[in-house]
């Protein structure tokens, strides 16, 4: 099983560059299916606030991305 963790926030990037990672609550389900598909994930959690952005990504393919 690969996990995969990573984030932005207020303490390491300007308001410019979490506004551009920053996932809208309407385009939430797409872009779930969109990380699900593309990186051939099992799991994908999303957590975006107006000072971060973070995914936490499981897989149990061999050779997955996660």
């Amino acid at each position: 099983m690969g996990l995969l963790a990573l984030g932005i926030n207020h303490k390491t990037a300007p308001v410019e560059v979490r506004e551009r990672v920053a996932f809208a609550p309407e385009h939430m389900w797409q872009a779930l299916r969109k990380v699900v598909h593309d990186l051939s994930l099992d799991e994908v959690v999303i957590v975006s606030t107006c000072n971060r952005t973070e995914l936490y990504c499981v897989s149990e393919l061999e050779g997955s991305r996660a």
